[in-house]
């Protein structure tokens, strides 16, 4: 793979510190999501052990099952979407914060996407977000961010979602809907974007990365008793986080490193890793210093506060800390002007 060139901020920690003789076990929940990847590529690497961590996966069907381990102690840490639970949980005082980037559709990395089914596409009848009107798109849960990125689409051609007819639907159920055309459309996840062009039922019909540039698919959550009882054990995974970052956005832009990034995901991955899948999926884009982008978080807790899904309006101090991931880039140096949560 190819690695980010090293960068030591000067002034700031010089050399790696020294790591602890014994290695901390640390709980990871992880999905199976192309959104992983940075996690299998710093443990690959071995830099989580370089930071004198021990890794060990704990696998989750989705991010809603891993908060109330996380709140307990059964797992160390995380990933969290910007959705009505997190914000809740905020407004509430639940003490899980984002703490860096989990993936973005940056340009070029539509990880999200509208998918139409292909008879509709290759007949011509829908040819613009407008052609969308009065058809049934399947979104894999009520009131989310999928619904938003859904509506902002509509929204440029003059529609809402109160235009379609929104169906709720696993990602694996909408492959099954859109082949036997109980829907229409549907907005996916890699790697079911690239699934349903291979079966030849969905075309790929508008990326996120064009209808809501780098909006931010999810961010890594630090469970509170990691925080407190291994302070220095958090400062250190976010070490091997960034790097594995930096090594991620250097492969994933070339063949030879997208292939070698396949290679860790069938390794470390207990879902689709499939390598002709894979090659034409689209996969995240991460901001190379790890910080997440707070705007479109904003834009997601304005969007549920139109709806009235919140009672209120959660701070952005309330929902992420940027003070691991300072220190990482302490270590490692910064690409990029330093950013506070504000």
């Amino acid at each position: 793979m190819v690695a980010a060139p090293a960068v030591v901020a000067a002034g700031a920690s010089g050399a790696l510190a020294q790591a602890p003789k014994t290695p901390t076990v640390v709980r990871v929940g992880v999905l199976n999501s192309l959104s992983e990847i940075i996690i299998f590529v710093a443990m690959e690497k071995g830099y989580f052990k370089e930071e004198g961590l021990d890794i060990k996966l704990e696998r989750f069907s989705n991010t809603a099952d891993m908060v109330a381990p996380l709140s307990s102690g059964q797992i160390d840490v995380a990933s969290g979407a910007p959705t009505l639970g997190l914000f809740n949980g905020a407004l509430r005082g639940l003490p899980l914060k984002l703490v860096a980037d989990k993936g973005r559709n940056s340009k070029g990395h539509g990880f999200n996407a509208i998918v139409v089914r292909k008879d509709l596409v290759e007949s011509g009848k829908v040819k613009s977000a407008a052609d969308l009107k009065g058809l049934k798109i399947a979104t894999a849960s009520l009131h989310s961010p999928m619904e938003q990125q859904l509506e902002i689409a509509l929204q440029k051609v003059g529609l809402t979602n109160k235009d379609v007819e929104i169906q709720n639907l696993g990602f694996p159920d909408m492959i099954t809907a859109l082949d036997n055309k109980a829907i229409d459309g549907a907005l996916m996840i890699e790697p079911f974007v690239a699934i349903a062009a291979k079966r030849g039922v969905g075309a790929r019909f508008m990326g996120v990365d064009d209808i809501a540039p780098d909006f931010q698919i999810a961010g890594v959550i630090y469970g509170p008793d990691f925080v407190a009882k291994h302070p220095d054990a958090a400062k250190r995974w976010m070490v091997a986080y960034v790097r594995g970052i930096r090594d991620y956005l250097a492969a994933v832009g070339n063949k030879a490193g997208k292939d070698e990034l396949i290679a860790v995901l069938k390794k470390y991955a207990s879902g689709t890793t499939d390598a002709s899948v894979l090659e034409n999926a689209a996969f995240p884009g991460f901001d190379p210093d790890g910080y997440l982008n707070l705007k479109t978080i904003e834009a997601s807790i304005d969007w549920f506060t139109a709806r009235g899904l919140l009672r209120g309006k959660p701070k952005l101090t309330d929902l992420a800390d940027y003070q691991y991931l300072n220190y990482a880039l302490e270590r490692l140096g910064r690409r990029e002007p330093a950013q506070k949560v504000q």
